[in-house]
């Protein structure tokens, strides 16, 4: 894991300061569900695009450090059609357009900075990539600030999510704690749509890749999804199954929600994001033991859920891996979702 330190250094040049600013945020592998569902607001109901992601909380995502560039009075004024935000790697302009809404929210709109991001995940995949190096890149500023005007400077989770949105026009919801609480998230409007008493159940998870190329997915240039009033309707009743799932920590009712909306996203309408060998991923399932399947519903990524009290548990999952290879996926990691 990444360790972020306590103590951020500052130094001084005559009147020019440099302050540091360093953050982390974590990955997630894909949807446990994600669709549309209809919500009750006063006397209506509305329909919001939500989605419950497979957080992982202790595993490497991005990390970004920041540094403060005033000039010698102190202030910057960004050139035409820049952001006074220099950021490396250069495509990482996501990164750079949340540090200057960060600054601008914190007060600082007339500071420069330079960021730099280093991502674990794979772009593309659908583990949250952009995401994470757009959070990593709020949180460092914030503690940058915090240094510069050396008081605490703490972005709430929602702030985090707004600053995300307005950056990258939809986010996952890694920045909200995911150990004690489960998420139903409008990743378009950054909002909390519903919170269920209690994590995701204890589920071990067989990730791989689905792309034969390992290439991932532009998700900017992914059409939103087109559901049917039935499977609309169906989502609903998905997200009932889910707050059972939750309430008595069962694998079995989390990986049947999985696997519906699995199925559901693979007979969505214009779905450019159909799984290869999607049936014999369900049978590999059924052969094993697995409670269901979960995927990246916009990149690549897709896992197997087992029951980590299921009898004989490691040679189910070897005998999953191996069927997974044979189709030629690329094994990721397995891994535990946290309690």
């Amino acid at each position: 894991m990444i360790q972020i330190p306590l103590e951020l250094p500052t130094c001084s040049t005559g009147s020019l300061v440099h302050t540091w600013g360093i953050g982390t945020c974590h990955p997630h592998f894909g949807e446990l569900l994600q669709g549309a569902f209809e919500i009750a607001q006063g006397g209506s109901r509305r329909m919001v695009r939500a989605l419950v992601s497979v957080h992982m909380p202790y595993d490497n995502g991005s990390i970004a450090h920041v540094k403060l560039e005033p000039n010698r009075t102190g202030k910057f004024v960004p050139e035409a059609g820049r952001t006074g935000v220099r950021v490396r790697p250069t495509h990482f302009r996501k990164c750079e357009i949340a540090a200057r809404l960060a600054l601008d929210a914190f007060g600082m709109k007339n500071i420069a900075a330079s960021l730099e991001v280093l991502t674990f995940v794979p772009e593309g995949a659908g583990m949250g990539s952009s995401t994470t190096g757009v959070i990593a890149s709020i949180r460092a500023v914030a503690r940058a600030v915090s240094a510069y005007l050396r008081t605490p400077v703490i972005p709430a989770p929602h702030l985090q999510a707004t600053l995300a949105v307005t950056a990258e026009h939809a986010c996952d919801s890694v920045m909200f704690d995911c150990t004690s609480s489960t998420i139903l998230f409008a990743q378009r409007n950054g909002t909390i749509v519903r919170i269920f008493n209690g994590p995701l159940p204890r589920m071990r998870i067989l990730g791989f890749d689905t792309s034969s190329a390992g290439g991932g997915i532009d998700t900017e240039r992914l059409p939103r999804a087109r559901y049917s009033r039935d499977q609309i309707a169906a989502f609903g009743c998905a997200l009932a199954v889910l707050e059972r799932a939750i309430a008595e920590q069962s694998v079995a009712l989390a990986g049947g929600v999985a696997t519906f909306s699995a199925m559901t996203s693979e007979a969505a309408m214009e779905n450019p994001l159909m799984k290869p060998n999607f049936s014999e991923l369900l049978r590999i399932k059924e052969g094993t033991g697995s409670a269901g399947i979960v995927v990246a519903h916009s990149g690549t990524v897709a896992g197997l859920i087992f029951d980590p009290a299921l009898p004989e548990l490691r040679t189910r999952v070897d005998e999953a891996s191996t069927a997974i290879a044979r189709l030629g996926f690329h094994h990721i990691r397995t891994f535990s979702t946290p309690y």
